[in-house]
């Protein structure tokens, strides 16, 4: 159910398992509305192309795996990038299994806020799920 108080959120998962976790921690929550759950980077740019205007259809939030992409070549934080840089404005959680603080200090260069990390272990918690996707959007409504 969508409350006005909810933030939207698409999640770009290509671990089936993990992307299933994601959108249930998303689905339980009262904080937030899941809008949309893509496989891939390129799944989700498809169906964004099908949906004019786009800043209609981008959520607050993208969570997003950072290999996300059916390409090994190519890695969906440059695509996060560049939709920002198109002037779209919404938070993004990155979720990785590696470590990426370099990377989101480069995004910052270009894009001061609303990039947040959370790194895919075992023992990670519903809750350090939504405290992580909180940070994000909070920080972009500080800006």
């Amino acid at each position: 159910m969508n409350t006005p108080h909810q933030l939207s959120v698409r999640v770009i998962e290509n671990d089936t398992d993990f992307r299933e976790l994601l959108n249930g921690v998303f689905e339980r929550s009262e904080l937030f509305n899941l809008v949309g759950s893509h496989e891939s980077v390129e799944e989700f740019g498809a169906e964004m192309l099908a949906n004019k205007p786009f800043d209609a259809w981008i959520p607050q939030l993208m969570v997003v795996d950072v290999m996300s992409s059916t390409d090994p070549r190519s890695e969906s934080a440059s695509f996060m990038s560049a939709l920002r840089a198109e002037g779209l404005n919404f938070a993004t959680l990155f979720v990785s299994s590696m470590e990426f603080g370099a990377l989101l200090r480069v995004l910052r260069k270009s894009h001061p806020q609303g990039w947040s990390s959370l790194q895919k272990t075992s023992r990670l918690t519903e809750q350090e799920v939504i405290e992580a996707a909180l940070a994000s959007c909070n920080e972009m409504v500080s800006k």
